[in-house]
């Protein structure tokens, strides 16, 4: 069960641009209208899983991982932060 509720604004706005989406689609004037409205979507719907999933393992994984340019930088890591990379 979630800790916290989720904001209906959010869901809103997954809502609209699934529609928005659908719209697009059916109209099919241009694919790079239909991509911009495809990435609208994917942009709310990464918000609303953040929002939804507060591990931090899976904030990491989705902001792309951590960028660990040396061995140093990684001995540097607490023993948490290394079991989250």
């Amino acid at each position: 069960m979630m800790a916290k509720k989720i904001e209906m604004n959010l869901v809103n706005d997954v809502a609209a641009s699934y529609k928005k989406l659908m719209a697009v689609c059916e109209e099919a004037k241009h694919a790079g209208i239909v991509m911009q409205a495809i990435d609208e979507l994917r942009d709310n719907l990464s918000v609303l899983s953040m929002e939804t999933d507060q591990d931090p393992r899976a904030q990491i994984r989705r902001a792309g991982g951590l960028a660990l340019d040396s061995a140093a930088a990684l001995d540097a890591l607490t023993p948490a932060q290394r079991e989250m990379v």
